[in-house]
């Protein structure tokens, strides 16, 4: 049997068909160098690829067992955590049916039915071709954040894009996950281009690659925090520091590439919050009433008002049968939002409460184990900024829920309610799903970045 004809029967065995160009092009290099050792031996070309061949055994065989490591792997123990989520999701939207809103529970039905159609897809695709255009991906988000601002509509100092009357598109949650995927892009693509500002004796070099991410960066912190989304602009200002944290453990010299980051940080969050408290004096005033709303019992027909209830419900609730007296929950639904898990805990019991927070856990546990069996290094980093992103917002809900952090527009991921979060939270498990698949999957390696060194002089 000669290579072609045994590397066919090989990869026939191999169910999943992208990776067997890479596992035949494997197998021939090291027939190759067999093939060769035959040759200075005094064997002829032929005979020597028939030994060669040979001495790699039954393809059949060697192809089975290559189907079985290099197989898509589904993270069923991820996907039943998030069905319970979505299940507690839908028991909010039942508890609004219930106070007359029949309308919420077909819009619910509509935007996971269009997530789960959007995912499966997202499942199959590879997700390393999303990472090669983040350029696009970008100026797509920019643009959605564009039209949000200039022809959205505000409400309750935020702005929204209505279709209709009752129906509006959050575009600003579509946004965060596309910029996470760009800033992971942007990461993979950088190369190292440097600046030398040489004034008299004074010498700069400036990575001109990391002061375009850093501009980039800004302008989208900027943009959703003009359509006034304070709490998930934080979260992706977070979300954007720990993807390059992991991204610079993972590379040589990270002790002084830390150093570098944080202080780059610390300048950057100073120059970002002056500007923000000039440009829009809102943030200013919000602020004050979140440190009013912290300490609710100086300010009980306040701002501190609804602190108060909250504690009323956490003391009141039963741990099986929720609120025996639902007076004291009056006021609190706000359509099972940023309250989500006070709601439940008022209407179904407190225990309920404790089997979130558990799942949650296993969530953020099963994210960390995913993030350590990935080898492809963009991948780890795409996990690592929608796992945060999505824990950020649970964990930041939950100290909400419970008095802990002032009251904010921190949701509850797949829990709380909101079309435009369900499905962009479905798209981001998605990927994290699509990633996992893959995990054990060979990939060749990209080209190697080249270093471009510039050198201007001032006399």
């Amino acid at each position: 049997m000669l290579i072609k004809e045994f590397l066919e029967n090989v990869c026939n065995e191999i169910k999943y068909k992208p990776i067997r160009e890479d596992i035949s092009e494997e197998l021939s290099l090291h027939i190759q160098e067999q093939k060769e050792d035959y040759m200075k031996e005094g064997f002829d070309e032929r005979n020597a690829e028939e030994k060669a061949v040979s001495n790699m055994g039954e393809a059949e065989e060697i192809g089975k067992k290559l189907n079985k490591i290099h197989r898509p792997k589904f993270d069923w123990i991820l996907f039943i955590v998030v069905a319970v989520l979505i299940g507690f999701g839908f028991l909010i939207t039942f508890i609004k049916v219930q106070r007359g809103d029949e309308f919420y529970l077909k819009r619910h039905i509509a935007y996971f039915v269009l997530g789960s159609v959007i995912s499966i897809g997202i499942y199959f695709l590879d997700y390393r071709n999303f990472l090669n255009h983040p350029k696009i991906i970008y100026g797509i988000s920019t643009f959605l954040i564009f039209i949000t601002v200039v022809f959205g509509i505000s409400k309750a100092e935020k702005q929204y894009f209505y279709i209709s009357e009752r129906i509006c598109l959050d575009l600003v949650n579509l946004c965060t996950l596309l910029y996470i995927v760009a800033f992971v892009g942007f990461i993979k693509k950088l190369n190292k281009r440097y600046i030398n500002i040489n004034i008299q004796k004074f010498n700069l070099k400036l990575r001109t690659d990391i002061l375009n991410l850093l501009m980039l960066t800004t302008i989208s912190i900027l943009g959703l925090m003009y359509t006034g989304r304070i709490a998930i602009t934080i979260i992706l200002t977070i979300s954007y520091i720990i993807i390059a944290t992991v991204h610079i453990i993972e590379n040589p010299n990270r002790k002084s590439n830390l150093i570098k980051l944080y202080a780059t940080l610390l300048i950057f969050g100073i120059v970002l919050a002056g500007f923000c408290l000039i440009t829009q004096n809102g943030i200013y005033s919000r602020v004050q009433r979140k440190i009013i709303a912290y300490n609710w019992e100086n300010d009980l027909h306040g701002n501190g008002w609804m602190g108060y209830k909250i504690n009323q419900v956490l003391n009141n609730a039963n741990w099986f049968s929720g609120l025996e007296d639902m007076e004291i929950y009056a006021g609190l639904f706000d359509g099972g939002t940023n309250t989500a898990l006070i709601t439940i805990i008022a209407y179904c019991g407190t225990i309920y409460s404790a089997i979130i927070i558990g799942v949650v856990g296993i969530f953020a546990i099963k994210l960390i184990i995913d993030s350590n069996k990935i080898n492809d290094k963009n991948g780890k980093l795409l996990i690592t900024g929608f796992g945060s992103f999505i824990l950020l917002q649970a964990i930041f809900n939950i100290l909400m829920n419970f008095n802990i952090i002032p009251i904010s527009d921190f949701y509850l991921p797949f829990i709380s309610y909101g079309g435009s979060q369900l499905l962009t939270n479905m798209i981001m498990i998605a990927f994290i799903l699509s990633i996992y698949r893959r995990k054990d999957i060979l990939t060749k390696k990209g080209e190697e970045m080249k270093k471009i060194k510039i050198n201007i002089s001032f006399q």
